[in-house]
């Protein structure tokens, strides 16, 4: 248990930083610029915290934006739901998850948040394989829960511990998800908002190309969930849309289409994925929508077919109208009205034209795939 705590205190020191702050002082000032002319003269290796324009290098370009950042009088150390920011995730791991594996996450993190832009605050958990340990991560993570959320009171702690799909459970059964914690600055208790990412070790497991995937998708909810600013739980629950096609459709679209275009990834990658997709809609029933289908058993249509959903809106609006225009605009028209003003048309109206589209053979589906 110490060793598994000790570890995980570490981990969270390491990480929890913010780019541009070299002497970890939450502000972005001259001190950091005369340690980055340090680190510049003296040729030190790079840290994550001193490549400001992520090209993997520290010289007069970090230099320039530092400066710029000093004199815009902004504390981009700050982290503001909604807005992007230069502070790094918080990894947490349990004793019996390898180093390559935190590795890639924080790789494939960062791919996806020079492609989404970088949003927070967040949190990583990754769980292994060995039970004690999973339940020693719930200890501690509830443990954290309290420490940084003097709101909560004593009968949090037993709730955290037997929550739903605890990281035990993760253990036991694989998988992944995001979750969050959204407050009200303006209530009595504030509280502490955050997202936190879980990742299992299995269903897929480290080694799959999965993996990376799923680490992708649940970085896009991320996205999608900092662009909703509401604190009411049914509120944001209508923007994200219940059913899973439109919230999962889009995490899975632009993960696949994100990680196909990685170095080392097979030309014909997402073409393969998206044809296997497909072959879900067998197991639509007469006259169903992938709108109609809840979580549940069947949302495994919903999740493929939604990322069907997601291609087909990108083909007829552009990416940058659905990953941008949309999200920007979903706070102040909803969600509907988004959808109207940006693609044009009615969800309805959208749903008709896809349910369509998916009678078409897979030799013309696959047309609209990059």
């Amino acid at each position: 248990m110490k060793k598994c705590l000790l570890l995980l205190i570490i981990i969270s020191k390491i990480y929890a930083l913010c780019i541009g702050d070299l002497n970890q002082n939450n502000v972005i000032d001259t001190l950091d610029i005369n340690s980055l002319v340090n680190n510049i003269v003296n040729q030190e290796s790079l840290d994550q915290i001193s490549d400001l324009n992520f090209d993997t290098k520290a010289n007069i370009l970090d230099l320039l934006i530092m400066s710029d950042i000093i004199a815009g009088g902004i504390n981009p150390c700050e982290i503001l739901w909604g807005e992007t920011t230069t502070v790094l995730p918080e990894y947490y791991y349990a004793s019996d998850i390898d180093s390559s594996q935190i590795t890639n996450i924080i790789k494939y993190y960062n791919i996806s948040k020079q492609a989404w832009g970088s949003y927070g605050p967040l949190e990583f958990w990754v769980i292994g394989t060995n039970i004690s340990d999973a339940m020693d991560m719930d200890e501690y993570y509830c443990d954290l829960r309290m420490e940084k959320d003097y709101c909560l009171g004593n009968d949090y702690l037993e709730w955290c511990l037997n929550r739903e799909y605890s990281f035990e459970d993760y253990a036991n059964f694989g998988g992944a998800g995001l979750s969050l914690n959204r407050e009200d600055p303006e209530n009595f208790c504030s509280g502490y908002s955050y997202m936190e990412i879980s990742l299992s070790s299995m269903y897929p497991f480290p080694n799959e190309s999965d993996y990376n995937v799923v680490t992708m998708h649940e970085y896009f909810h991320a996205y999608q969930h900092a662009h909703i600013y509401t604190y009411d739980y049914d509120e944001r629950a209508e923007l994200m849309v219940v059913n899973p096609w439109w919230s999962e459709g889009g995490a899975e679209y632009m993960a696949q289409l994100l990680y196909s275009q990685q170095n080392g990834v097979p030309n014909n990658y997402l073409q393969e994925r998206m044809t296997w997709k497909m072959s879900t809609k067998v197991d639509l029933y007469d006259n169903e929508l992938i709108s109609d289908i809840p979580y549940g058993e069947r949302a495994y249509i919903a999740y493929d077919l939604g990322t069907w959903a997601i291609a087909y809106l990108i083909s007829l609006v552009g990416l940058d109208t659905y990953r941008v225009d949309f999200y920007n605009d979903l706070n102040q028209y909803g969600w509907e009205e988004s959808f109207n003003i940006n693609f044009g048309m009615t969800s309805d109206d959208f749903l008709v034209s896809f349910h369509e589209f998916l009678e078409l053979n897979i030799s013309e589906q696959i047309n609209i795939i990059p």
